[in-house]
């Protein structure tokens, strides 16, 4: 079965009723089901991505495990904890547009624990989206985000970007803010830009280059033989999960990344029912459900 990311005007229609069900649909995705794919992984080579690049796994296989912590950073600690006691260490992109990224509510606490537990800690770049929809200045945005992080003990040297809402409906990367990166993006769902006539002018954005910003790589655009990520859906509207995944299957020496984003995964299907519905049906409804894929 092959599995893409959907268009941007599938994953902007809005759909209610699917989002109420999510738990139901979703209900594989279980911190059970995520620990049996940490045990698979015990038998190649798991690194984060800051050492993707330069890993030879000789005859192993080698895999970079990475975390968009689009929402709910309580779920990746729970991840982060599994992959630790296993002694495997992934990667995590923290958004700085999250509700969780709240900087007087133990954000710096939460992120120390991360990197203490042997991961390393990215950030999920929303600054096109903060430029283009908000009027703010991204290279001041970034450098604020990255001065306190990096005061606050954490050591960032590579970034994502997010696929926001609003890069979704205008058609545009939110990659773009940095000159040095290609205009397109690899696997990025919305690449079919201009959607509906409403595409924004990007033509005079405000850009600078990863370097000057203390950055060594952007994770879209690190070679590899092969890419797996639970925010891609088959044919019939079902999302990707890793128990598909087996990593005997890969060829030696061959690379891989596994994306996955906590936001989708619960200790069991009450708890992710009480968690949608505690959110709010009545929110959703009127929203239709925009939760990040």
């Amino acid at each position: 079965m092959s599995y893409r990311p959907p268009p941007s005007a599938a994953l902007l229609r809005r759909r209610p009723v699917r989002s109420l069900l999510s738990p139901l649909r979703e209900r594989r995705f279980t911190y059970e089901a995520y620990g049996a794919l940490l045990d698979r992984l015990r038998q190649v080579r798991v690194v984060p991505l800051r050492e993707f690049e330069g890993s030879e796994g000789g005859h192993l296989p080698v895999v970079g495990l990475r975390h968009d912590v689009d929402s709910r950073l309580e779920s990746a600690l729970v991840l982060a904890r599994m992959e630790a006691g296993r002694g495997l260490r992934a990667t995590y992109f923290v958004l700085h547009t999250a509700p969780y990224y709240d900087r007087s509510t133990g954000l710096a606490g939460a992120l120390r624990e991360l990197q203490e537990l042997g991961h390393e800690v990215g950030l999920h770049s929303d600054l096109v989206t903060l430029e283009l929809a908000r009027g703010l200045d991204p290279r001041w945005v970034l450098a604020r985000e990255l001065e306190w992080l990096r005061r606050e003990g954490l050591e960032i040297v590579g970034v994502a970007g997010h696929g926001s809402y609003e890069a979704r409906k205008h058609g545009f990367l939110n990659h773009l803010f940095f000159s040095d990166l290609p205009a397109r993006a690899p696997r990025f769902p919305n690449n079919d830009v201009g959607l509906r006539g409403e595409k924004l002018d990007a033509s005079g954005l405000t850009r600078g280059t990863l370097s000057e910003f203390g950055l060594r790589y952007d994770a879209d655009f690190l070679d590899n033989d092969s890419y797996f990520a639970d925010s891609y859906f088959d044919e019939r509207g079902r999302r990707w999960h890793p128990d598909g995944f087996d990593p005997s299957h890969l060829p030696p020496g061959s690379k891989a990344i596994l994306l996955t984003h906590p936001c989708h995964w619960d200790a069991s299907l009450p708890a992710k029912v009480g968690r949608v519905w505690q959110r709010g049906g009545s929110a959703l409804l009127r929203r239709g459900g925009s939760e990040a894929e």
